[in-house]
């Protein structure tokens, strides 16, 4: 049975949504691969997993890899192993190889690496399995990640058509969208709610 991944961080506010109009190209000179989130600073692993990699990428900062079991995609129904890529993080408190599941802490919300504009969490998803250190975030290698394939092969996946909003406890999850951020696609705030 497909789990449902749930919000890395409990208290959250997208900054910036997966491949999302032309405003975030138009700043940055690429479309964003993922999602950015600001909220509460602990860091959670999505769902049942094991950690593929984990430490300090020169350009990403402090980065955790996490191939997550048969996740469910609530957009379509299906379902896939999914790779979890986590970046900027102040520090990992995770270990390659390691089992995580949704109450196990990866690292806390930073600032780290040459690509980011303040303190965040950018989220990436991606149906690549075979090559989870592969992302289209970079347009060459680095220490950890690696340039992955843009347009047409990009095996990215909106974080969003993924993840739950967790509003029991302990988890009491809360998710919001910053409002008149021309890089933020409004419906993300309104993902399934589940118990």
């Amino acid at each position: 049975m497909a789990q449902q991944l749930i919000q890395p961080v409990n208290d959250m506010t997208v900054t910036a949504s997966y491949r999302w109009g032309g405003a975030y190209r138009a700043r940055f000179g690429s479309d964003h691969y993922g999602q950015d989130v600001v909220g509460s600073s602990t860091v959670y692993a999505q769902g049942s997993g094991r950690v593929l990699f984990a430490g300090c990428d020169r350009v990403c900062g402090y980065v955790v890899g996490i191939l997550y079991d048969e996740v469910q995609n609530h957009f379509d129904g299906g379902s896939c192993p999914v790779v979890g890529r986590y970046f900027h993080l102040a520090g990992v408190q995770v270990q390659p190889g390691q089992r995580v599941d949704k109450d196990t802490v990866i690292g806390i919300m930073g600032s780290t690496g040459a690509l980011t504009t303040g303190r965040h969490l950018h989220i990436e998803l991606d149906r690549d399995t075979a090559y989870p250190a592969y992302t289209p975030t970079l347009t060459g290698d680095s220490n950890i990640l690696k340039a992955g394939l843009r347009g047409t092969k990009d095996t990215t996946l909106d974080p969003m058509r993924l993840t739950h909003c967790k509003t029991s406890g302990p988890d009491n999850q809360r998710c919001a969208v910053g409002d008149g951020i021309a890089w933020v696609d409004p419906r993300d705030g309104a993902i399934p709610r589940i118990q």
